[in-house]
């Protein structure tokens, strides 16, 4: 049996004109992709520095990353709210979801940014890490988080573009901001020019500075480009909407939230087999996030298509639409980890020569192409849930998969059984079966369908 792709499925109506999904899918990916490679970056440059310093950086990341995610809680229940009242023809209910996710975002990501600078030891002594890379770690750490503000605010600007059918604007500022970086980091790293920053803390200052730059110019397009967004005269009573926000938003900033604490334990647990765990986790990780980034992006636009179409009511669209792209994302994921499998090691080399860290890695790779293929129900079925509003029901399978399956058998099988890092690895491919097994099983279930935000709970 063949498989036909449906382009119609995937085209929307917008105050802009017609959106669809091949116009948002790489803009989304771009963005996505260049996200990461700041990541990768900052990890390839560290490694010719010491493999301990990127084992620092990949455990101070680990937190980074879970408040990162807890910032999103505001830009995705916002994008959700905004999705299904412009596919209502709601606009100026549209336009009040985006001053208060402006405005709350704002204050509650300045507020959380200097709470966890003033903890980085505590949260660091966590990832039972000693010496030296604990000193950077934490070094690295109290950096990033002093400025997290940074990275929130251009999140929930970035949703606001991509609602209204903008996404390319955030790919371009990203793609700056990863320039920038690179730059700085290659001064820091390789000293063409001696400069005051130096190593761990040089890193993290190119980081936070590279972000700051990229949130300026955010904020200037955002008030500079028409949207139609009317946000100017808006009264401390419009901020009345962020419970809705926050309603449609917790749900699944709990979720990743409760992931990445998840991903934290297991850190942890990685820690006790050694710091060159550590350190194949981060360089495997690092690789493995260009493969299911198709899938991640896919999803995305899903997502915000299904806000769209739920929104005005185009229940078989949004159905049909989920159940093509899950297809599409199983064959690349399936595809593309099993090329990085057969050229994993010369990939692995490109960041360290160490044997014990190449041949533990490229296990890995074999292992993490069950995990991808699972990840692709999740990408597309999760992110087609919040899309549509139903919010809650992957909110509990993910914090009862993460617990009772991620991490207790990572520390079962990785630690009590003495599989190390494969022990993690067979964990986190459970995990992510258990999720998208039950999150397809939903969907097909037409549940979802009950969950829309309609012009009164949005209080139009």
């Amino acid at each position: 049996m063949t498989f036909s792709y449906d382009k119609t499925l995937g085209c929307v109506e917008t105050p802009q004109g017609t959106m669809t999904l091949s116009k948002i899918f790489l803009p989304f990916f771009l963005e996505m992709f260049l996200m990461n490679l700041m990541g990768t970056v900052n990890t390839f440059t560290l490694s010719y520095f010491s493999d301990n310093a990127v084992a620092a950086v990949g455990a101070a990341s680990q937190f980074v990353g879970m408040l990162s995610t807890f910032y999103t809680l505001i830009g995705t229940g916002a994008s959700i709210v905004i999705s299904h009242n412009l596919g209502a023809k709601n606009q100026e209910t549209a336009s009040d979801a985006v001053f208060c996710a402006l405005t709350v975002g704002g204050i509650l990501s300045l507020g959380l940014s200097l709470l966890m600078s003033l903890l980085a030891e505590p949260c660091m002594r966590l990832m039972h890490i000693e010496g030296e890379v604990f000193a950077d770690a934490v070094v690295y750490f109290r950096i990033c988080m002093r400025f997290s503000f940074f990275q929130a605010m251009f999140l929930v600007i970035s949703s606001v573009f991509k609602s209204y059918g903008r996404p390319k604007i955030s790919v371009c500022v990203s793609l700056g901001m990863n320039a920038l970086n690179a730059f700085l980091n290659y001064l820091v790293v390789f000293r063409p020019i001696e400069l005051p920053l130096h190593g761990v803390s040089g890193v993290a200052w190119c980081n936070v500075f590279s972000r700051g730059c990229s949130l300026l110019v955010m904020i200037i397009l955002l008030f500079r480009i028409p949207m139609g967004l009317n946000l100017v005269g808006k009264s401390l009573h419009t901020l009345k909407m962020i419970k809705t926000i926050l309603q449609v938003g917790i749900p699944g900033g709990i979720s990743s939230l409760s992931y990445n604490i998840s991903q934290v334990v297991t850190t942890s647990i990685i820690a006790i087999v050694g710091v060159d765990a550590i350190s194949t986790k981060i360089y495997v990780s690092n690789l493995v996030f260009y493969v299911y980034v198709f899938g991640m992006s896919l999803g995305l636009s899903t997502s915000l298509l299904i806000g769209y179409l739920s929104g005005a009511g185009r229940y078989e669209q949004a159905y049909r639409l989920n159940l093509q792209n899950l297809k599409v994302t199983l064959l690349l994921n399936t595809t593309l980890s099993v090329l990085l499998f057969l050229f994993g090691r010369p990939l692995l080399g490109l960041f360290t020569d160490d044997p014990v860290i190449l041949r533990a890695g490229s296990a890995l790779l074999f292992l993490d192409i069950f995990v991808e293929i699972f990840r692709g129900f999740n990408h597309i079925e999760e992110n087609s849930l919040r899309g549509a509003g139903d919010v809650l029901f992957p909110m509990a399978v993910s914090i009862i998969s993460c617990w009772l399956i991620s991490v207790l058998f990572s520390y079962i099988l990785g630690v009590k059984l003495g599989l190390g890092l494969a022990g993690c690895w067979i964990a986190f491919s459970m995990d992510e079966a258990f999720r998208g097994i039950n999150y397809y099983l939903r969907w097909r279930s037409r549940k979802w369908m009950k969950k829309t935000l309609t012009a009164k709970q949005t209080g139009a």
